[in-house]
This record gives C-alpha cells, structure tokens and sequence, in this order.
C-alpha cells in the first residue's frame, strides 16, 4: 500500500514547468528522484526519450511526480532537465534505481548530473533485507518487481501492458518473415537457438531473402539488433504506445520514492546507513570506469569463434557417432536414456561432479572405453559452448557496433559486497585449449588503445582475503603464527634487536626491512609460502617433491575454498578424481597447516549463535548468517569494501590532480588503468601507494604492479620507476 497521495504532472506547456519550479521553491523538499526511459540498454550509444522526476512533500503525505517527452516536446524538455538539475542540487538526497544507468543516459543526453546527493534505491533494498541477493533467498532487486512484493501488488501491471504490445509487434514480423522466407518458425527458431550459430551461419539463399526482408518490412530501429529471431526485448520503449508509456514513467517515481520510504527505516535501525554511504562515494568512481571501457582485438575474437565452431561441430558429431542420435548436451533426460540403453547404467543426476564421479568410477572397474569418452564429449562440449556463448557470441555482438566493450558494473549484486560485471568472468589465467591448441584466451582480446593511450598498467592486490583471514585471527587475540608469517616478519627482531609489533605502524610500513626469528636470531624471517603449506599436509610431500609444483595449485584452491568458509562436502565436489581417505587429507589440510584460523572459524561460529548480526571490519553489519557464509561475508566482505574504499580515493586523487590516465575496471583484486603518456608514469607509484596505505592495517597490504604495451595477456611485473619507464619506451 501506497504510503503518500501522488499529484502527477506530464508537463507539456511552459506554465506546468513553472509551476513546478514554484512548488519546489516554495516546499523546498529534500527528497527527490529521478528516472529515464530510454530507446535502448547501451550504456554509451543509447539516449532517454523521457525524463522522468519527482519529491515528496516535506509533511511526508504528499508526493509529486513529473514527466517530459523528450522525443515529442524536446525544447522544452531540455529546458526542464536545466532546470530541474539544478534544483536537485538542493535536494538532500536524490535517488534512481539503477542509478549510474540513468546517469549514463544523462551525460548521452548532454545534460549529465554530478552532484554528490545521489543514492540508489537498490543500495536500500540490499542493506534493509540481511544483505542477501536475490540468488540467496533475498528480495528482487528490480523496481517493478520489488514494488509488486512489497510496496503495490498492481505495480507490474503497466510493464505487463508495454510488454502485450511488444509481443504483438513480434507476432507481426514474425509473420511476415515466415512469408518470405517460405520456411516454418521453427526452423528458423532452431537455427538461432543453437549456440553455436549465429546470423552469419545463416545458408546464403535464406541470408539473401532474410537480408531483403530486414530493409522492405523491419523498422529501422530493430534492424541493427537482428541477429538471431525477433523477441519482445529487441522492441525499443519509444515506438510503443505514448500514453501506456507516460503512465510506465509516473509509476517509476511513485514506487522509487515508495521503496526509500520503506527500506530507509531498516537500514537505519539496522545500523547500516554506513554501508549506504560506502555505495554512494562510489557511484561516479564505477561511472567512469562503465564510459571508459577497453579497446577489443575483433580480428581475434572472430578467428577464435570459428577455431571453437568447428572443435564444437566435431564433438558434436562424434558424440552422434556413439550414441546413434543427435541431442544437445542440454537434454538432460535424453543423456540419462542414452546411459541407460547404450551402457546400462542408472545415472541419478547429470550435473557435471556426478558424471565425474561415475567416470572415475569407471576408470577404476576398466573396460568402459566409450562410456568414458562419451562422458569426456559431454564434459568438453559444457566447456566449449560455455565459453562460446559467455566470450565470443556476448561480445562479438556487443561489437558489432561499438570499437570498445563497455560493461555495467553492479555494486549491490553479490552477498560479500563485492563489485561485479561481465569482466568478472574472466579467468586470471583462463586459456581454452583443445589437443595443445590455443582456441581463445579471453583477456588476449583486450588490447592498448594506441596513441597517447598507449599503454595497461594494473595493480593487483596480493593474496588479499588471505591476509585479511591473518588480520582477524589477530583481532580475536590468537595469531596463527604460520600465516601471520605469510605477511609480515612475525615473532621476529631486527638487527637493533627489537620485536615486530604488528599493533605498530611504522613496523607494519616496514615489513620488508631485515627481520630475524626470536626463536633462532640467525635465522632470516622467510615468508610462508601459503599455498605450499596446505599442499604439505595435503599430500605430505615437501617443495621438493618433483610433482609439488603441479599439486600446489590444489593447495591454492582449498586455501580460498576453506577461507570462505567451505565444509568437506564443498571440498568433494572440487575434486572428485580423489578417493575418501584422500578427500579427509585434503579437507583437513588447510587447518593443520594454519589452526589459529580454525579457532577463529570456531570462534566465529560462536559469536554468530548470541548475535543476531555479524560485522566486517568496515562496520557493515550482515543479519541472519552462519555456517560458512559468515566466513565468507567477513573476509570476502571485508576484502570488498576495502577496495571500494580504494577505489574512491584513487578517484579523488585522478581529479584532484587532472590527469588523463583513467581507470578501466576493478576485477576479481586487481585494478587495470588506461595509460595516457601526457601523465608521468610515477602515479603509478602513488596509486600503489594509496592502495597500499591503510591506518587500521595490522597486516600489510601489498598491491602488485604490471604493464602490457600489446594485450591484457601479455602484462609484465614492474617493481620500480626504472622498470616501468623501461617497458613504457618499449613502444
């Protein structure tokens, strides 16, 4: 239920405008929104076609609402938007939902706001509800949506309209292209719908009567967008049904300013306006990165595509060899048919740990050759098409009309807070390869802008959560001597014979000066390999070992797995080539070689049982968690919000002192910035330093720094000034 009475205006003369502007003065509220409706989602090439705002009322009953045609009255319109941005300056607190889209819209526009009042009501949404998201039994982020759970139950019923009126559009064209073509829908649905294919794949007499069918009987403003058949998403709002529209937009606003009514309180009787106020110092930080974007090899992304077609078309026949029928690896009930009649086996599930498991177990009976090649095809194509449709077919799309990617960064999309986009997908050092053969590497298709941007410098936090996991079993008063010493000279002395203080500053910014054990003072402090040491207990193997190397990457993954908090169950999944016995040797692993951390997670456990909320070190406070998601909250959490922090000082630090270098994206802990050879490379320095540098740090931070003159895939380590301007002449 509505909590205000809503005044609407469409404004469509000079008067109404005025008005406005002297109900605001004379009210002088200080809660407002705004909203836009646009000819389409790219965050860079697209443009509103309305704007729509409003307030409340001060006496906190009434609120109003406004909306302009920017298409069909644009003087009037961009008269409106001056004015009415400059009144939101005086706003104590101006809110959108998804808000950097809608700046984005407005900076298309030419009318950009950037002002610090701005908040979004999705940053309400996740701190009022346990900080869930929607993937983790939270509520639905999207404005309609939430609206209609807890606001209006009639809140979707206008987007249900516009959406009736796309689909007949659809129906329409679809029906005319079904005359042309003089084949079914089907079948053209079939060719699209494989992942494999896309227009280009199309045979040359139907891609003639298709391409003479887009310019006779397709509207201009979806002929760019057709590349596999029409569906209601490719119909832009402007060219629907003007008054279902304005109605559309009205709505916005009375359910934004609603939602801030009701999620306002929670927060803040949760004590979690601190984290609303982390998101909103970090809005024109991530808007800046999202207009950026990165410079795409596309001559490489399209040599991938048609390696990875015909590897794909290949398993795809061979499989249809074994099993006598074509089916896609999609078909789940067909594969347990096909086990079934070919090799008589009962398969439960054909989720890929179960068919891993059955492989292994038929390895170890023997004589199942082609069960277990067949389960190798299934494995290898989920790969194959995964990254096909993820990499290649996503942005070769996005491409088609843009020289650089541009990307949506989602600040509230994740429990632990960390920020997420399309580029989080990218592996560190993910290479698809088939046979020794190099198919697509994707951060290989990032590449140098060229001219004064001539140059990728990134700086990659160091083993970050690991040390923040250090930093806590600190807090709680029992160090873990073995991982402290990962990070810091710890129960150590220097040549004056004094004792490392971790709770000391000046010791903490020089870990790296020359430090010796108490126990032996001969002995030079060494930093512990972490990932060395669970492999140790894992495998019980040392360095030495002639296969250590190639098993610490096991170590590696059950270090972070356990770190968030992972139980054995989690562990057998990760690695199903493992028996039982070996499976406990590798759960148990983490926690003898690190049992301060297992007293902490003891601890943890605990606290969470009298508590009804936990907090990360950033004072953001999380409700209604334990097991190994508090772990992870913790940590990961406060790994999160220590980047964004990072992030918006780096901002403040780029304007403060004009420079052109500007930063591209925050991925997984790492930060890539476009070099701009005006700037001198010593920023570098004083963004590592900035990143670095934090008061409260009783473990050291430690951000890594590498260059590429080429692409992201060929980055090299810098480890002073020298070496960098070295790499830099290079070019």
């Amino acid at each position: 239920m509505l909590k205000l009475i809503w005044h609407t205006t469409t404004i469509k003369t000079n008067k109404q405008a005025n008005d406005m502007v002297s109900l605001f003065k004379s009210i002088q509220p200080k809660i407002g929104g705004f909203d836009t409706e646009t000819t389409g989602l790219h965050i860079i090439t697209d443009k509103p076609f309305l704007f729509q705002f409003g307030f409340i009322h001060p006496n906190m009953k009434e609120g109003y609402s406004y909306v302009v045609d920017i298409e069909k009255q644009p003087n009037l319109s961009r008269a409106v938007i001056k004015v009415w941005n400059k009144l939101a300056e005086k706003l104590e607190i101006y809110l959108a939902h998804n808000i950097k889209f809608d700046l984005n819209m407005l900076e298309n526009y030419g009318e950009p706001y950037r002002y610090e009042n701005v908040s979004d009501t999705m940053f309400y949404i996740r701190y009022a509800h346990d900080a869930l998201t929607p993937a983790n039994g939270g509520p639905p982020l999207g404005l309609k949506e939430y609206a209609n759970k807890y606001i209006d139950g009639n809140a979707k019923y206008h987007e249900k309209l516009l959406q009736n009126e796309k689909t007949d559009i659809v129906k329409e064209l679809n029906s005319k292209l079904k005359m042309r073509l003089g084949i079914t829908l089907k079948e053209i649905k079939d060719i699209f719908s494989d992942k494999i294919l896309d227009y280009s794949d199309l045979k040359e007499p139907i891609r003639t009567k298709y391409l003479d069918w887009l310019s006779e009987d397709v509207p201009i403003y979806i002929q760019p967008k057709v590349d596999s058949l029409i569906t209601p998403d490719m119909i832009p709002y402007n060219v629907l049904n003007r008054e279902n529209i304005i109605k559309y937009g009205h709505y916005d606003i009375i359910y934004l300013l609603e939602i801030y009514l009701t999620t306002a309180p929670v927060v803040q009787a949760r004590g979690n306006q601190i984290g609303i106020e982390f998101e909103n110092k970090l809005i024109y930080p991530l808007l800046e990165m999202e207009r950026t974007g990165f410079n795409v090899d596309k001559d490489y992304i399209e040599t991938s595509r048609i390696k990875l077609k015909n590897y794909i078309i290949q398993r795809r026949a061979r499989l249809q060899e074994i099993s006598g029928q074509a089916f896609s690896i999609g078909q789940h009930a067909l594969i347990k048919e096909i086990f079934k009649s070919k090799f008589g086996i009962e398969l439960i599930s054909t989720n890929s740990d179960e068919i891993d498991l059955l492989k292994s177990q038929l390895i170890r009976e023997g004589d199942h050759e082609e069960a277990v090649e067949f389960i190798d095809l299934i494995q290898e194509l989920r790969t194959l098409e995964k990254w096909y449709s993820t990499y290649i077919i996503r942005f070769k799309k996005d491409l088609v009309k843009h020289d650089r990617l541009y990307t949506t960064i989602n600040q509230v999309g994740t429990v632990s807070g960390r920020v997420t986009s399309d580029f989080q997908q990218f592996p560190k050092d993910g290479i698809l390869s088939v046979n020794g053969e190099e198919l697509f590497k994707p951060r290989r298709m990032i590449k140098t802008t060229g001219g004064k941007y001539n140059a990728i410098v990134y700086l990659d936090f160091s083993q970050i959560e690991l040390r923040f996991q250090a930093l806590y079993t600190i807090l709680v008063g029992n160090p873990d001597t073995n991982l402290c010493r990962a990070y810091m000279p710890y129960k150590c002395i220097n040549n004056d014979g004094i004792r490392f203080d971790y709770s000391n500053p000046d010791h903490i910014r020089h870990w790296e000066d020359e430090w010796y054990y108490e126990e032996n003072p001969t002995e030079h402090w060494v930093a512990t390999d972490v990932h060395g040491a669970t492999t140790e207990h894992a495998f019980g193997i040392t360095k030495e070992h002639p296969d250590f190397k190639k098993l610490r990457y096991i170590g590696k993954r059950v270090n972070f797995a356990k770190n968030y908090g992972a139980q054995r169950g989690k562990i057998r999944q990760m690695f199903p080539e493992y028996d039982e016995e070996q499976i406990t040797k590798i759960d148990e692993a983490y926690y003898k070689a690190f049992p301060g951390v297992k007293q902490y997670h003891e601890y943890c456990y605990q606290r969470a049982s009298y508590y009804a909320y936990t907090q990360n070190l950033f004072g953001i406070k999380y409700y209604g968690v334990n097991g190994h998601k508090l772990i992870n909250m913790l940590v990961q959490g406060s790994a999160a919000f220590y980047l964004k922090m990072k992030i918006r000082e780096l901002y403040e630090f780029r304007h403060k002192h004009n420079l052109k270098t500007r930063i591209q994206m925050q991925i997984h802990d790492e930060l890539s910035w476009e070099y701009n050879s005006e700037d001198d490379p010593k920023i570098f320095f004083e963004f590592q330093k900035i990143m670095q540098d934090w008061d409260d740090a009783l473990v050291p931070i430690v951000a890594d720094m590498e260059v590429t003159t080429t692409t992201w895939a060929e980055k090299k380590d810098v480890n002073n000034l020298e070496e960098l301007k070295e790499k830099l002449e290079e070019i």
